[in-house]
This record gives structure tokens, C-alpha cells and sequence, in this order.
């Protein structure tokens, strides 16, 4: 009974953890601070690197996406080190030996990052949110990513678009990896596409990182249900750089 309360109490901690950090909305601190401006107050109302970009220009808008998908980042190595080189999974006899902690850490920065804390629970599009998980934790999945997303975004120059495309295609690649690795029995040998520093072992393609990674994107396809609607009536607007 214990250990079951303990793994209820680290999900949610990691979630909180996640949720807060992910709560920071770089959009609105840099508008604020550098352009007097929220850009909440313009074009899509919304703190992602595209609006922001729009507004403030191409290389703020890049700046934005970089920090947000940091916030996943720090978010999630903090975790995984935690875990990792302390005795509290074993201490607290965690689940899935903590494996499945680590990167739920990424479902609470995308919740914070569109429904943050700080800034009145309205925040970005979770895409920042969904790329860091992918490419800040595998090399793999920056190729896979970037192939899935580039050729979309290059045809059509409409973010929206490219985001949902590619993210749908990034999830069943995904789940398409891991049940091969699973097949083939080379789930630990995954770990060589993943960023594990020299530690070894620690991350592979595995059933938590693949469902964390399509419950952020049911999260992203909410957030643009607006442009989805657009794009339905051809009224979606691409972007000019």
C-alpha cells in the first residue's frame, strides 16, 4: 500500500514540477520586457514562437521556440538524474523503476505550457512542447522530426499545417520503433539513438516515451483546433520569412 501511495505521489510531483516550469512563457516575458507588448494582444493570441515571430520578427520567434523547448529539457533531466544517480526509485520502490516518471515530466510542461500558471492559463500551442520531447531526449528523433516537418513547412510556409502533419507522422514512426525494438529484442540497444551522455542504458525507445509523446500531441491537435478551421476554409495565413 505504501509503494502504491509513493508512485501516486511521484506522478504527481513530476507533473507539478513539469506544469510549473513549463508555466514560464518566454513569448510574453521577451514582448513584455524588450517590445512593451504581449503578443497574447495580437494575430493568433497565443505565446508560441509563430505568433511571437510574426509579431516581433524571425529570429525572436526562433529565440521563443528554443527557450520553450529548454523548459522540457531541464525539466526532464532533472528528473532523470534525480531518479538515476540517487537512491529514491529504489528508496521508494517506484514503478517501471521510474522509467514512465521521467517522461511524463513532459505531459506537465506542455499542460503549463499552454495553460500556464503565471500568465492567466493562456498560453502557447503545445509544438515547442512536443519537439522538445522528441529531440531533446533522441539524435534519432531530431532526423526523423525534422524530415517529417521541413518538407511540409518548405511547401506551404503555414506552421499549423507542418505541426499537425508531421507530428501525426512522428508519433506512429515512433510507435513504429518501439514495437521493432521490442520485436527484435534490441529494446536496450535503442538506447545508442538516444541522448545518454556516456551513461549508458537509462533511455531507449520505449511504450512510455511513445504514449507521453501522442498524449502531447492529442494536447497539440486541441490547441489548434482555431487553425484547423482555417485551414479547412483556406483562411490560414503563412507565415512571411
Amino acid at each position: 500500500m505504501d509503494s502504491i501511495i509513493w508512485n501516486i505521489l511521484t506522478a504527481l510531483a513530476v507533473l507539478i514540477f513539469g506544469y510549473l516550469l513549463g508555466s514560464f512563457q518566454n513569448g510574453i516575458i521577451i514582448g513584455k520586457v524588450f517590445f512593451k507588448k504581449d503578443p497574447r494582444d495580437f494575430g493568433s493570441h497565443n505565446s508560441g514562437g509563430t505568433n511571437t515571430g510574426r509579431l516581433f520578427g524571425e529570429r525572436i520567434g526562433l529565440l521563443v521556440i528554443f527557450l520553450d523547448m529548454l523548459k522540457g529539457l531541464i525539466a526532464f533531466w532533472t528528473v532523470w538524474a534525480t531518479l538515476r544517480f540517487t537512491p529514491i526509485r529504489q528508496t521508494l520502490n517506484l514503478w517501471d523503476e521510474g522509467v514512465f516518471y521521467n517522461w511524463l515530466t513532459f505531459l506537465g510542461v506542455a499542460i503549463g505550457h499552454c495553460w500556464p500558471l503565471y500568465a492567466k492559463f493562456k498560453g502557447g500551442k503545445a509544438v515547442s512542447s512536443f519537439m522538445g520531447s522528441l529531440g531533446g531526449t533522441s539524435w534519432l528523433g531530431i532526423i526523423y522530426g525534422f524530415l517529417s516537418f521541413y518538407p511540409l513547412y518548405k511547401s506551404k510556409k503555414i506552421v499549423s499545417f507542418a505541426s499537425i502533419v508531421s507530428g501525426g507522422l512522428v508519433v506512429l514512426v515512433t510507435w513504429l520503433l518501439v514495437l521493432a525494438f521490442y520485436l527484435s529484442g534490441w529494446q536496450e540497444s535503442s538506447s545508442l539513438f538516444m541522448w545518454n551522455f556516456g551513461f549508458g542504458g537509462g533511455l531507449y525507445f520505449c511504450w512510455e516515451q511513445a504514449s507521453v509523446l501522442t498524449v502531447v500531441y492529442v494536447i497539440l491537435l486541441i490547441r489548434h483546433a482555431a487553425n484547423i478551421k482555417r485551414m479547412a476554409n483556406g483562411t490560414e495565413k503563412p507565415v512571411n520569412y
